[in-house]
């Protein structure tokens, strides 16, 4: 049986180790079926097709930033996507930038932390 979609999920996928890190925990919680993946470069340019599907759906909205810059929550929150949102950031979980290498444990405990917020 195929889960049902619960959330959107938003996620940095810059260049370094902690935007690989929220890229592969959004992508495995999109296969599984949990969440429907945010395209961010598409919010980025203000493509409002998608804003509205965002905004009309009542989602919570998973926003995976890399680091403090917290780039994709700004990104939504320039748009004007500001209810139902839930932030993490990868680095509270002991990921250093630029320092920690990706391991598929860390990302699973990133996982196993989105899935226990997001059934709340």
């Amino acid at each position: 049986m195929e889960n049902e979609v619960q959330y959107f999920i938003v996620s940095c996928s810059g260049a370094s180790n902690t935007g690989k890190y929220a890229d592969e925990v959004a992508r495995q919680l999109s296969a599984n079926g949990v969440a429907k993946m945010v395209c961010l470069p598409k919010i980025a340019v203000g493509d409002q097709a998608l804003v509205q599907e965002i905004k009309t759906k009542n989602m919570n909205i998973v926003v995976l930033d890399g680091c403090p810059v917290n780039c994709a929550e700004k990104l939504l929150r320039k748009e004007g996507i500001t209810e139902n949102i839930i932030h993490i950031n990868t680095t509270d979980f002991g990921i250093v930038k630029g320092k920690t290498p990706y391991s598929a444990e860390k990302a699973k405990e990133i996982i196993e932390y989105i899935k226990q917020v997001t059934s709340k």
